[in-house]
């Protein structure tokens, strides 16, 4: 009875213990638990606090964002407006430049037509000035180089000589005239007077003498159909003017008909025609002119014969 009393205790004690230590091992957890939850908390907390720094910091740097963000939007805008007023005022400078180059090509396009109707309505006048001023040019060459004239005598047969042109040809044929070494250049000289000055040659006592003396068949022949007749119209003139007595005047008359048989124009009726004319033009006597004519070759029938048909 005893036995099992004792025994009955024994599993009553062991319980309570067991009990027991299952409370303080419980409460031992739970202190080690609340322990560490209380460590994990604070943890937690800590990062909590972290993060609201780390928002804080966020929310300072958007606004430094967003305010950088918006100045740089002001600027922009406002240098767009800016830019765009540039842009208006340099398409208004644009416009202009190019609506003045226009009214330049216009302009320039107005004078070329103009300057072409022109030519086209002047070119013979434009011609005519042009070659004289070439003319001109070649002749005043001849005062500082007077022995050129051998290169250039082609250029100013084939051209009309204005008066004033004579003492441009006859300055620089002095300054050859003594020199013997420009045999040429003289025989060129007397070529052009013959052609475009004979009045004004015979009138000038500097050259007079030197034109009647060259008075001959080659240079007769070198002339064209209306250079002879101008050739006869001029010396005609100048007999008329200054008669036929005085002995160059005589001799004009002499060298010129006899070499004018001996030219190629010998037989041109047409410039015999000519004569007869200007003997009427300048109220020469026939007779005096055939007589003293003759005096060149008195005994040359033919020749004689050749004048009579001329002057009867």
């Amino acid at each position: 009875m005893k036995t099992n009393q004792s025994q009955k205790n024994k599993t009553i004690i062991f319980t309570l213990v067991f009990i027991l230590g299952i409370f303080f091992v419980s409460k031992l957890s739970y202190a080690q638990t609340w322990v560490q939850t209380q460590d994990k908390i604070k943890e937690n907390t800590q990062q909590i606090q972290n993060i609201e720094s780390k928002m804080t910091d966020l929310k300072d740097n958007y606004r430094l964002l967003y305010d950088g963000a918006k100045n740089q939007n002001d600027q922009l805008g406002n240098l767009i407006s800016y830019s765009g007023y540039i842009l208006a005022i340099l398409g208004l400078v644009l416009a202009w430049y190019i609506n003045r180059q226009y009214e330049k090509i216009k302009e320039m396009k107005d004078i070329v037509e103009s300057t072409k109707k022109y030519i086209d309505g002047h070119s013979e006048e434009l011609y005519e000035k042009i070659k004289r001023d070439e003319t001109v040019n070649l002749l005043d060459r001849l005062e500082n180089v007077p022995e050129d004239i051998t290169n250039i005598i082609q250029l100013l047969l084939s051209r009309d000589l204005f008066e004033e042109d004579y003492i441009r040809l006859k300055n620089p044929y002095l300054k050859i005239k003594n020199d013997t070494s420009q045999v040429m250049a003289k025989n060129s000289y007397i070529i052009l007077f013959m052609q475009h000055f004979p009045y004004q040659t015979l009138k000038d006592s500097d050259l007079k003498t030197d034109f009647i003396l060259s008075i001959n068949s080659h240079y007769l022949s070198t002339m064209f159909d209306r250079d002879m007749k101008n050739f006869f119209d001029q010396v005609f003139k100048y007999l008329k003017e200054f008669g036929v007595s005085d002995e160059q005047n005589k001799t004009i008359i002499k060298n010129l008909f006899y070499f004018y048989s001996k030219s190629r124009f010998q037989t041109c009726i047409e410039l015999q025609k000519f004569i007869k004319e200007l003997l009427v033009k300048y109220k020469l006597n026939n007779s005096d002119i055939s007589v003293i004519a003759k005096e060149q070759a008195p005994a040359d029938t033919a020749y004689t014969n050749w004048l009579d048909s001329i002057f009867t």
